[in-house]
């Protein structure tokens, strides 16, 4: 989880306005921390919550590093620290899953927290992450506590696409925001977060990562370089694909946890399709090893076959999700439809 990472990968500039802000004395009381998915928004965010809440502002390193042995780097770790608050999505219970929005109740919940006085003397400080979740009518339960800040109050929204919250949240937050890492930081990342893979298999991981550590992670966790070596070779079979495989990898799919089988599945298979229509008219950062596959696959299938096929997949991946439909199936009708495709 980000509030129990220490190490900081590519954002050392992001890092250092954070600290001179609130070395300041005049310290922004809401931050928006944007950009992609996965690029460390969240460890940034509970990094500087603990450096404010161990050293206090006006002694903020430029770094914010808090030694993992600090007793409030352990309270944060612990979501024990009386003085900050995560604000997300709760459980769902009956569905057995993270609900969809974040609703205003969640977000209300603020209300009380920033009414009461910091217990070190401090910040109260609140993370959002992500506000991207939240609705219109949280957001507007939100705004109300931009608008009239309490003092001492501190309001860190982690979001992917600061553009689809209200006009009103972003003019009353400073926005701060992160890029995908380079490539020699990301590979400083991945060695770290996946120290067990050989050199090869970072070099992969840290390709389809795109520059997100934190999308590193996951696929590092949820074996996803092995699924997407199946993916390719059963591309590479087309225009005649491997029945015996397919049907063995579909079942494989169906039966691990939707976050590491049917949703992994989708984002891999997204990726390449949607590399094999750009990379047709513009140089892309490479994967090792796909050119040939990229190759192949542009002379299987006409590329406006492909934006539909790439269309049709995130269609029936949101249906299959929602109605709860065969993802067996869904595999298997995926790669039926592109094998249909190649063969016309």
């Amino acid at each position: 989880a980000p509030r129990e990472r220490f190490e900081l990968y590519g954002h050392e500039a992001a890092a250092e306005t954070l600290a001179t802000a609130a070395r300041s004395g005049r310290l922004p009381h809401a931050w928006i921390l944007a950009g992609p998915k996965g690029v460390g928004k969240s460890t940034l965010a509970w990094r500087f919550a603990r450096a404010l809440l161990a050293h206090g502002a006006s002694n903020c390193p430029d770094d914010l590093a808090v030694p993992q042995s600090n007793p409030v780097a352990r309270q944060v770790a612990a979501l024990a620290h009386p003085d900050l608050v995560v604000i997300r999505r709760p459980w769902d219970h009956d569905k057995k899953r993270f609900k969809t929005e974040l609703p205003v109740d969640e977000v209300r919940r603020l209300h009380g927290f920033f009414s009461r006085h910091a217990s070190e003397g401090g910040a109260r400080i609140a993370i959002i992450d992500t506000a991207d979740d939240m609705n219109r009518a949280s957001q507007n339960a939100l705004l109300k506590i931009l608008e009239e800040p309490p003092s001492n109050s501190i309001l860190l929204l982690v979001s992917h696409a600061p553009g689809g919250l209200l006009p009103t949240t972003r003019s009353r937050c400073r926005l701060l925001t992160l890029r995908k890492l380079n490539d020699r930081s990301m590979q400083e990342a991945v060695a770290a977060l996946a120290p067990s893979i050989d050199q090869k298999a970072q070099a992969l991981l840290s390709a389809l990562a795109g520059g997100a550590p934190g999308r590193a992670l996951e696929l590092a966790e949820s074996d996803a370089l092995a699924m997407y070596r199946e993916i390719v070779e059963l591309l590479l079979s087309l225009p005649r694909l491997i029945g015996a495989r397919l049907f063995g990898f579909a079942e494989k799919v169906a039966r691990a946890p939707v976050e590491r089988g049917l949703y992994l599945f989708v984002s891999l298979l997204s990726q390449i399709e949607e590399r094999t229509l750009r990379g047709a008219h513009t140089p892309l950062d490479g994967i090792p090893g796909e050119d040939a596959l990229l190759r192949h696959l542009r002379a299987a299938i006409p590329l406006e076959r492909w934006s539909g096929l790439w269309e049709m997949l995130k269609a029936d991946a949101l249906r299959a999700d929602d109605l709860n439909l065969d993802k067996k199936q869904l595999v298997l009708n995926t790669f039926f439809a592109i094998e249909a495709a190649s063969q016309r």
